[in-house]
C-alpha cells in the first residue's frame, strides 16, 4: 500500500487527477520503482532471513496473496477519490456554490459528478 499512498499523497488539496505530471518528474518515478523493487525483494528474497524479525512466511507471498495486496493498495486510490468528491460536495452544499475567503476551500471547486 506504500506505493499507492505515494501517488495519493502527490496532491494535498483534493485533486482527482493524481497521474498528472508524472512524465515530468523522473525522480518520483525512480523512487516509486525503487519502493516497489525493494518491497518485492524484502518479501520474496529476504523472507528466509527476516522471517522472525518481520513476521514473514519463509517462502514469501503466493501469487494469490500478492493479488490481494495489490487489490487493497488499489482500493486506496478509489477511496481517496470518494473522499475528495465527498468533500467537494459538502463544501458546495454548505456554501451554496460560493467560496468564502479564508475558508480553506478555495482550491476545491465543485465540478459536478
Amino acid at each position: 500500500m506504500q506505493v499507492f499512498n505515494e501517488y495519493n499523497a502527490r496532491f494535498l488539496r483534493g485533486e482527482w487527477r493524481i497521474w498528472r505530471g508524472l512524465s515530468r518528474n523522473p525522480l518520483f518515478a525512480a523512487i516509486s520503482i525503487g519502493t516497489m523493487f525493494f518491497q518485492v525483494i524484502m518479501v520474496q528474497l529476504a523472507a528466509p532471513v527476516l522471517t522472525h524479525a518481520l513476521k514473514i512466511h519463509p517462502q514469501g507471498l503466493s501469487a494469490k496473496q500478492w493479488a490481494i495486496c495489490l487489490g487493497f493498495g488499489m482500493a486506496t486510490l478509489v477511496v481517496q477519490q470518494i473522499l475528495n468528491n465527498s468533500r467537494r460536495l459538502i463544501v458546495f452544499l454548505v456554501h451554496g456554490g460560493k467560496q468564502e475567503e479564508g475558508s480553506g476551500v478555495e482550491k476545491l471547486p465543485w465540478t459536478g459528478p
